[in-house]
């Protein structure tokens, strides 16, 4: 073995002159060589020294942002720990607790004082009976008050809800007529509402008129064609009455009103009779002759809707527009005052014609079976098809063989191999 060899110091010994046979690496000549710091390691060193109270995980945080001042927490990985959270929550519950003892014995003593300043007299003994009370319920007595208009309730829709499809018909028809007389008289759609039921005289003769819209600008001018002069006259009379704009400041003026109804009624009568020649020339004979069996049987039957029409007589309104927002709201809103159905607002969203508003309210009144199955069995065109059969339920093979006749036989040959009881 070779005898170990003393290092030589650095100082004896200059670096180039150094052997390579001394068996010392570059790494330990570098290290044990006296070295002289120069300005940028001497800063590093400064620039150490001085962070030496830094958190390991800030230092972490700065080299990975790469600057001394990364954003976020200053010690996102530290903090207080769960001993410093749970004695901070513990000291802040005592000083809730003091604060809450303390408005609690203020509330004690606001409560002592206003039962001192609200106590009964001496002499006071408290009822058993409501009798001799001067005050039983509202302090101020308002059932000794007689009722107002505003304390009756009057339902907006009708009473009834229309089901048939001529009745619908005849309430869209309705409702178009009276939203054209008060757009010719330029007045609020929407105050027709007011009137819940018209008079048989004055319904006769709207449902007497037709709608041709397209006729104007808007789509209700001009849509409203009159059978003749004496109907246009009384109509716009009677709907002239309706409305905010005649209202009737003393019992005189309603005395005058009522008069002036009567009167028209009475025109109207009159027109009517005087224009029955008309109709028996337009309608025919005979359905003229069906027409009063059915005014005389909706005086009998009071109940009957639109006094024991079946249908309307004209069909133009079907195609009039419901584009204009005010024109739509007047219209659904009327209509649902006779229909006695409301319209939500996706439907109300989809409506563009009277058609579309009364197929909603038949698909309403009779809407579609929720399973397909018996929806498809009473199609006529699948009922047609003689390869074709469709089952409210899923079938089985057990119910072929039961309606070809095998089930009994195979039930008894199982009970005879005593597979089955």
């Amino acid at each position: 073995m070779r005898p170990s060899v003393r290092l030589l110091n650095p100082l004896e010994v200059p670096s180039l002159q150094v052997s390579k046979s001394l068996y010392v690496c570059s790494t330990c000549r570098q290290e044990f060589r006296p070295q002289v710091l120069s300005a940028s390691v001497a800063h590093r060193f400064r620039r150490h020294a001085s962070s030496n109270d830094t958190p390991f995980t800030e230092k972490v945080r700065r080299k990975i942002w790469g600057t001394d001042n990364p954003p976020g927490l200053k010690d996102p990985y530290g903090g207080e720990g769960v001993i410093e959270r749970a004695m901070r929550k513990r000291r802040q519950g005592a000083e809730e607790e003091v604060v809450v003892a303390e408005q609690q014995q203020q509330d004690v003593r606001e409560l002592e004082q206003l039962e001192q300043e609200i106590a009964p007299p001496d002499d006071y003994r408290p009822a058993s009976t409501w009798d001799g009370l001067e005050r039983v319920g509202h302090l101020g007595r308002w059932s000794d008050y007689p009722p107002t208009e505003a304390d009756e309730y009057h339902s907006f829709l009708s009473k009834r809800k229309l089901t048939e499809k001529g009745h619908l018909s005849l309430a869209a028809h309705q409702t178009a007529v009276e939203l054209c007389l008060m757009h010719a008289l330029k007045k609020p759609l929407t105050d027709v509402c007011e009137v819940l039921e018209h008079d048989k005289t004055v319904f006769k003769m709207i449902w007497k008129c037709k709608i041709q819209p397209g006729n104007g600008n808007g789509p209700l001018d001009g849509a409203l064609v009159f059978p003749n002069k004496e109907t246009e006259n009384n109509l716009f009379y009677v709907f002239q009455q309706i409305g905010s704009e005649v209202e009737m400041e003393t019992a005189a003026e309603q005395t005058a009103e009522q008069t002036a109804e009567q009167t028209a009624e009475q025109t109207a009568e009159q027109t009517a009779e005087q224009t029955a020649e008309e109709e028996v020339e337009e309608f025919g004979e005979e359905d003229f002759k069906e027409l009063e069996k059915l005014f005389n049987d909706a005086e009998k039957t009071p109940d009957l809707p639109f006094f024991g029409y079946r249908d309307s007589r004209d069909s133009g309104f079907l195609s009039l527009s419901l584009q204009d927002p005010a024109t739509k709201f007047a219209f659904l809103k009327r209509f649902s005052q006779l229909t006695g159905y409301f319209f939500p607002d996706p439907a109300v969203h989809s409506i563009k014609t009277v058609q579309q508003a009364i197929d909603y309210l038949q698909e309403t009144i009779n809407p579609k079976p929720k399973k397909l199955a018996p929806l498809l069995a009473e199609t006529p065109a699948i009922k047609s098809l003689p390869n074709v059969k469709v089952f409210p339920t899923k079938r089985k093979p057990s119910h072929t063989d039961e309606e070809l006749g095998r089930k009994k036989v195979i039930e008894a040959e199982l009970r005879a191999r005593g597979l089955i009881n």
